[in-house]
């Protein structure tokens, strides 16, 4: 996927989730929405998912904006989740009763609400149901159907989509509340065997005072498989000051992370003195041994790197991309590599990207997509959108793309 490829009129961000036939993307025009995509035999589900969605609607039922086609491939157009069940869940760990039942009774109501339209509901579990910016749940509606224009008990005692619906929902239930050591009260059972889903609503929000939904702001993975990395590369045959010295530095690495780099040069300096005499201490090798440095070399080591200063987290995503955009044409300039990897977020298409920052470049933030903000560059000769993303080391530069 290229860096300025539009689908249904949208610039396309970034993947949120590639499940194959089935992706959903990060796409901007007036607003930040998220585009459903069908490919290959997912398109037809997709496009029936998209029928039933548009005729029920629901506050807890993610609505449908628009659809559209592309390539082949069916379109829904919707609004932006801050992130599914499944991630709030991993970042909670043990969430309280009444949380679960902020979480799950709204969901009960809306497949409800289908059920009593003729339609079921598809997927029902962590990962299909998406959380807004407030901590409201809607149900995505994946794999939707429209069973009859003429819901009857005896259709809803007979269909299978509602059994399975019912089944699902029972899980989830049964699941959550079995992560704060609570069980699933007999009437909200009994509702879901009976297959009537909104009594089984009415009886969980009896059991339970509800509560809001405590949010967590996860560990990005990026971060954290960094972290791990350095954690390998600890020499478990060294010498044992020269071991020390790497655990010291790995506890700090954080925090020099935030620190300007002229000051952790310094203090990188210190310490590789301290290595040197710790290793001569242990080794007994001796420094006028050594052979000095060829020509060559010794030239680029008198070389001064392009000093570059992330943002920190705290930073206004103009201000981070007014500094990341400086810091890159300084390492542009000085054909930097280790610069650019310093403020560029591999996972973009800004290492790519050949668009330079003009002399009248004037920022505006436009759109807050999760942990990345969408900022207009405006200027009389080169226009551009820029991405950029907070990460806990600081602001990076994901992509960068002239307008």
């Amino acid at each position: 996927m290229g860096a300025m490829e539009r689908i249904a009129g949208h610039r396309i961000v970034r993947v949120v989730r590639d499940a194959g036939e089935r992706r959903v993307l990060a796409g901007y025009r007036e607003a930040a929405v998220e585009l459903h995509v069908g490919t290959g035999p997912s398109a037809a589900e997709v496009a029936a998912e998209a029928e039933v969605l548009l005729r029920v609607r629901h506050p807890h039922v993610l609505p449908v904006l628009d659809v559209a086609t592309h390539d082949g491939a069916v379109v829904l157009v919707r609004p932006r989740s801050a992130t599914t069940a499944a991630e709030w869940l991993l970042a909670r760990g043990a969430p309280r009763a009444g949380e679960v039942v902020t979480l799950v009774a709204p969901v009960l109501d809306a497949v409800a609400r289908l059920h009593a339209a003729g339609a079921t509901a598809g997927r029902l579990d962590l990962h299909a149901i998406v959380l807004d910016d407030d901590g409201a749940p809607a149900i995505v509606g994946a794999g939707a159907a429209q069973e009859t224009a003429r819901p009857t008990a005896a259709w809803r005692d007979a269909s299978a989509g509602v059994a399975a619906d019912c089944e699902a929902l029972a899980a989830l239930v049964d699941d959550l509340l079995a992560t704060c050591d609570e069980h699933a009260p007999g009437a909200v059972r009994e509702g879901l065997a009976a297959r009537d889903v909104a009594s089984a609503a009415t009886a969980l929000l009896a059991a339970w005072p509800a509560l809001p939904i405590e949010r967590v702001r996860s560990e990005p993975a990026a971060p954290r498989r960094e972290r791990e990395r350095r954690r390998r590369r600890v020499d478990v045959d060294a010498p044992l000051p020269v071991r020390w010295l790497q655990a010291a530095l790995e506890r700090v690495a954080p925090v020099v992370a935030s620190v300007r780099r002229p000051v952790w040069i310094a203090a990188g300096a210190g310490a590789a003195a301290l290595a040197a005499a710790l290793v001569l201490g242990v080794t007994g090798a001796s420094v006028a041994d050594e052979a000095p440095p060829p020509a060559g070399e010794a030239a680029a080591m008198d070389a001064a790197p392009v000093a570059t200063t992330r943002p920190v987290p705290e930073s206004t995503p103009v201000d981070a991309a007014a500094a990341l955009l400086a810091a890159r044409e300084a390492c542009l300039d000085a054909a930097d590599d280790a610069c650019l990897a310093d403020i560029l977020d591999p996972t973009g298409g800004a290492a790519a990207a050949t668009w330079r920052l003009p002399a009248d470049a004037a920022m505006t933030e436009v759109a807050v997509l999760g942990d990345a903000v969408l900022v207009d560059v405006a200027s009389s000769s080169e226009p551009a959108s820029v991405l950029v993303v907070r990460t806990d080391a600081g602001w990076m530069l994901r992509d960068a793309w002239a307008a």
